[in-house]
């Protein structure tokens, strides 16, 4: 499974244009410890996560890149089981992290999400917030990803694995366990990715994953 670019793009400019749509989302979490409320968390969030979206699609060969993620390789049956899977592997690595064997280290929960009670606050997450994370996240960190490394790694098990400690790390914040989880997160999503051709699934897929963490 290899995920190819009609626009070959050598790796310094590849490389820095990844670092900068991927600034955003470890930059917010030194926001994220500044703020006290919820409006103000979610502002950082989803500013942030716009910014990203915005240099993917305001950069022409990021752009270009985006829209060659979207068209599905295999028929819209073949995605679904793939995409069931995928989230039901992530919740059940999240479940053995957190309550078969935890793995937290107290000292290194730097954020943690203020509670939203239920109302427009709370509904405006669940609902616009949590896809805002999908689609911006599954465009950079799986797709453009993908697409733009693929070439400059020999093995595509290495470009998964890179691709899933990049999204890790974006979760630094949030202690080890969510670092943890976010990796074996990140593998998933890559396969099925690859699987489809598509950052569709995925984007699907990482919505319900976190509508099932945050409902």
């Amino acid at each position: 499974m290899t995920a190819s670019n009609s626009e070959t793009i050598a790796l310094p400019p590849a490389i820095g244009m990844l670092a900068l749509a991927a600034a955003p989302f470890y930059l917010n979490d030194i926001f994220f410890l500044m703020t006290d409320t919820a409006p103000a968390w979610l502002a950082v969030d989803y500013g942030s996560k716009l910014l990203a979206l915005g240099v993917l699609f305001l950069i022409p060969q990021l752009r270009r890149t985006v829209m060659q993620t979207m068209p599905l390789k295999v028929p819209v049956r073949d995605a679904l089981s793939p995409a069931v899977l995928c989230v039901m592997t992530i919740l059940l690595i999240d479940h053995f992290f957190r309550v078969v064997f935890p793995i937290e280290i107290d000292s290194m929960v730097l954020f943690r999400y203020p509670a939203l009670d239920p109302g427009f606050l709370y509904w405006t997450d669940i609902t616009f917030g949590l896809a805002l994370t999908a689609i911006s996240e599954e465009f950079l960190f799986r797709g453009v990803f993908a697409r733009l490394m693929s070439a400059f790694f020999k093995k595509t098990a290495m470009m998964v694995a890179a691709s899933a400690v990049f999204f890790a790390l974006i979760h630094w914040s949030h202690g080890v366990t969510s670092m943890v989880v976010a990796a074996f997160a990140g593998v998933a999503l890559m396969m099925l990715y690859l699987r489809t051709g598509s950052v569709l699934p995925g984007m699907a897929a990482h919505y319900a994953v976190n509508f099932w963490d945050f409902l």
